[in-house]
């Protein structure tokens, strides 16, 4: 999985010269919690809303009439926001990604062709792409089987069985259990008669330790 193919294209982008009051109106109108920092089409950093918000509120606490008129007057973007953010070019891994957001604690990633902001990778960019994998867009029904060390439970021999069952597999993967630490195999399919299929999988002899049915399948 690469980055390109699942950041979020032509992100919100603010001035580095515009005032924090602007900004959190700008914030507000939007509905976004970053925004990255251009100007004349040069990426010069990362503001989140969470920072103008903590500003703003330092300024009106200390009952200072002159903080919060330069809250309100003086106070730019350029003055709240991180210059050189982590950064994530195009053709890295959504791993990466991943690897980066843990390490520097950041859920919100600019992402960069050369010199250029053509993109941004965030957790709910993470999420979509989590929904698009279970098929939750498809309406798609699930099953995860616990994967053993019988050399009779191997993923061919699963899947062949599953297959004569008359299930159109729309996706299918393995995921290690944080628990017990054996693997899962993971899958996602559309088939009629949802509770006789899960009949057939038991009868099999496969551990299912999962089982979900979308309501708007029969």
């Amino acid at each position: 999985m690469i980055v390109k193919n699942w950041m979020r294209k032509n992100p919100e982008t603010i001035s580095s010269d515009l005032s924090a009051k602007e900004a959190m109106q700008l914030f507000e109108e939007k509905r976004v919690p970053f925004m990255a920092v251009v100007d004349n089409n040069k990426f010069r950093g990362l503001l989140a809303r969470r920072d103008l918000r903590e500003a703003a509120s330092w300024a009106i606490s200390t009952q200072d009439i002159y903080e919060v008129q330069f809250f309100n007057e003086r106070l730019k973007v350029k003055d709240v926001m991180v210059r050189k953010p982590v950064t994530l070019t195009v053709n890295d891994t959504v791993e990466t990604a991943i690897q980066k957001g843990k390490q520097f604690g950041r859920n919100f990633l600019p992402v960069m062709d050369g010199d250029k902001l053509v993109g941004s990778l965030s957790n709910r960019d993470f999420t979509r792409a989590l929904s698009r994998l279970l098929g939750e867009d498809q309406a798609l029904h699930g099953v995860s089987i616990e994967l053993t060390e019988d050399p009779k439970m191997t993923i061919r021999k699963i899947l062949e069985d599953i297959f004569m069952m008359g299930i159109e597999i729309k996706g299918l993967f393995t995921l290690k259990d944080a628990d017990s630490g054996k693997d899962r195999l993971i899958i996602r399919f559309e088939a009629k008669c949802f509770k006789r299929i899960v009949s057939l999988i038991e009868e099999k002899g496969y551990n299912l330790v999962e089982v979900v049915k979308h309501e708007n399948k029969v």
